[in-house]
């Protein structure tokens, strides 16, 4: 179980303001995702030719007088750097900023050997000074504050450094100026290599990346052998999207170019680990895009709750786990990987477009195929979602239970001890008495019989066995817009499964829904994640199938008639959205009912505090790790209880049992509502 800091916590979400603030300004007028798609392109180029631009990169830089060393792996890197230092009789080493050295342990390595090491980066060199690792790609320290680092200052040093800024910068200045000056050797990362011209870029904000490969006699460029772009012209593009999107800046302070020797010698070293397996593999060869910006961390909900300690190996979030995968092996990945909401926001952020939720899903698959299925989720996934009588067995004698589980205001009873820890911050729904589509079959015949055209819906497991009330109410409207009813009478998506890394039985899932859709059906999802998975399944029956989610189906092609049967029926309650994740990240449909919403409420519609936060469902990640889930949950409710809005609506069953049952278990009286209820109680004026 993991344990959130509130201080550290406290720490990022400030640091997250401000960044999503400066990002903002950074990109002000220009095209991101036009920028991105390019610097994309860009990197698979070079990926595909990294091997040619490897052998062309020696040439140059050897004809400029360096020495450039191939490393298979963490060790043959790490003996390569005491190699160059015995040669040369370097006894310390100064360092700039290098994610690279701290997966190879390249510090600890040394100072095993006889070598004394100094990081020079302010960020860095606080962590070192407490003996601790980075949390962070971009801000090695950014779990610090000042009084933190005044505190590290103070103890190390031997005297009381005040918490101010300026004495703080200063007293690091002058403290690594003299470890660099008396360094025999000098040791830098680099944020791209030139293969025409053999020279490297570094881009910092401190000047110690400009000192260490300068003033000792030997520099030493430790990268990662990605890392090569053909020529000037596409290290440029990166230099365009990299600032913007790693710390919010148009440009850093400095930007490097060195190309050759300036003293005793110049070595670099490439470090392979895995990485020419990963740039060929059919499925993860996009990972090696990755330009280390950390704009997914600056982003990621849980990084914010965990930060760099819990959510790392060595690299942090979601691509760390990707790295992880393939660096340090698929073992040390596991936890990661279970870490993702899959929200999708690391997706629209990413500067070179890596589809990082559906890999962390790859990975999934890789980790259960090659290390393992945990057993209980076997037996769910594989014997019950897998298997659609089985899902309707499970079900049915979860009501058989309902009279036995249920309260007074139809949730169902807390869990026993330790099963509480998933039921203590939030009330579950009992199973309903009577499932979605018997009480649809008990409508079918009198009233659902509009002549517009035909509709299926698929209602998805949470609303066809706990929510039935938002499945009829949604056939409602739809009659009402003058469109006959039916149903797709199907069991579960499949989602949970192939989410949970079990494809086969997310596939068998998902084949079970689309065998029974015929051509030509127009199918209205309730959930935006079976909306996805549908969509996902598009080419069946060449491409035919036409499947909308609820929302933006009434947007696209029902606003104007919506607008006529609500004109004189406003909602009298203030009104706030959640936008659950896959409703926006996406599907990007969340406008469609913010739209919807504000015709109905009109001047009573209110914009939630970060409307589009994770409640924390996110499907069996509440119940893998309930502690976030609980704390991510407790923000939403945090906004709700600020806005104090008299109804919350919403897209997605998951997020409606999760933030339902908050709201119950803090005695919160707000009602909380599929759109598609809302809409009938307008509409139809009644609520199922």
């Amino acid at each position: 179980m993991k344990k959130i800091d509130p201080y550290l916590k406290q720490v990022l979400d400030h640091f997250s303001a401000n960044y999503f603030r400066s990002r903002e300004k950074a990109f002000a007028g220009l095209d991101f995702e036009k920028l991105r798609s390019e610097l994309a392109e860009i990197r698979d180029r070079a990926l595909e030719k990294n091997r040619e631009l490897v052998a062309q990169f020696i040439e140059q830089a050897e004809k400029r007088g360096s020495k450039v060393i191939l490393a298979k792996d963490s060790a043959a890197a790490n003996r390569a750097v005491l190699e160059i230092l015995q040669r040369h009789r370097v006894k310390t080493l100064v360092k700039s900023k290098s994610m690279v050295s701290e997966e190879t342990r390249l510090n600890d390595f040394l100072l095993e050997n006889g070598i004394t090491v100094r990081e020079t980066d302010l960020g860095e060199w606080i962590i070192q000074l407490d003996c601790d690792h980075p949390t962070h790609m971009v801000m090695p320290a950014i779990h610090l504050t000042r009084k933190d680092v005044a505190e590290i200052f103070s103890k190390k040093l031997g005297r009381v450094i005040p918490a101010d800024i300026q004495t703080l910068v200063r007293t690091a200045r002058e403290e690594l100026r003299k470890e660099i000056f008396k360094a025999g050797a000098g040791l830098t990362g680099a944020n791209a290599l030139i293969a025409d011209l053999g020279a490297m870029m570094m881009v910092t904000n401190e000047g110690n990346g400009r000192l260490v490969s300068t003033i000792p006699p030997v520099h030493i460029v430790f990268a990662s052998m990605e890392k090569i772009y053909p020529s000037l012209r596409e290290a440029l593009a990166l230099l365009r999207m990299l600032p913007k999107n790693a710390t919010g800046q148009a440009i850093t302070s400095y930007v490097s170019f060195i190309a050759g020797p300036h003293r005793s010698g110049q070595y670099i070293i490439l470090v392979d680990n895995h990485r020419s397996e990963m740039m060929t593999d059919p499925v993860f060869k996009e990972v090696s895009r990755c330009i280390k910006c950390s704009a997914c961390l600056n982003i990621c909900p849980v990084y914010r709750l965990l930060g760099g300690k819990q959510f790392a190996h060595i690299y942090m979030g979601g691509i760390g786990a990707l790295l992880t995968a393939w660096i340090n092996g698929l073992e040390p990945s596991r936890d990661l990987a279970s870490l993702c909401l899959n929200c999708r926001r690391c997706d629209e952020i990413c500067a070179v477009k890596i589809p990082i939720s559906d890999l962390i899903v790859a990975l999934r698959e890789k980790l259960n195929r090659e290390l393992g299925k945990p057993f209980l989720k076997g037996m769910i996934f594989d014997e019950i979602i897998a298997n659609p009588g089985a899902q309707q067995k499970v079900f049915a004698l979860a009501r058989t239970a309902r009279p036995v589980i249920k309260t007074s205001e139809g949730f169902a009873r807390e869990l026993p001890w330790p099963l509480n820890k998933y039921t203590g911050f939030r009330v579950l729904p009992a199973p309903a008495a009577v499932p979605f589509t018997e009480k649809f079959e008990s409508l079918k015949d009198d009233k659902l019989k509009g002549g517009k055209g035909k509709v299926k819906i698929f209602a998805g497991c949470l609303i066809e066995h706990f929510y039935p009330e938002i499945g009829i109410a949604a056939a409602g409207v739809l009659d009402r817009l003058g469109y006959r009813v039916d149903l797709i009478r199907a069991g579960c998506c499949g989602f949970p499964a192939r989410n949970a890394g079990f494809k086969e039985a997310g596939d068998k899932a998902l084949a079970a829904v689309t065998g029974k859709i015929l051509p030509d059906d127009l199918v209205i999802t309730l959930c935006p994640t079976c909306a996805t998975m549908l969509q996902s399944a598009g080419d069946k029956n060449g491409g035919r199938v036409m499947v909308s989610n609820f929302s933006r189906f009434i947007f696209e092609k029902e606003l104007e008639q919506v607008k006529e049967l609500v004109a004189n029926k406003k909602s009298n309650l203030r009104l706030a959205y959640h936008e659950s994740c896959h409703q926006k990240h996406h599907l990007q449909a969340g406008e469609a009912s913010r739209e919807i919403l504000k015709l109905i409420a009109g001047e009573n519609f209110i914009e939630l505090p970060n409307a589009d936060s994770c409640c924390g469902f996110a499907g069996s990640f509440s119940m893998d790790h309930p502690e976030l889930s609980q704390a991510l949950l407790s923000e939403k409710l945090a906004a709700i209880r600020e806005s104090s809005p008299g109804l919350v609506a919403l897209d997605c069953p998951g997020c409606l049992m999760q933030i339902r049952g908050g709201c119950q278990a803090q005695g919160n009286p707000v009602r909380v509502r599929h759109l598609a209820e809302i809409l009938s109680e307008i509409i139809l004026n009644s609520l199922p």
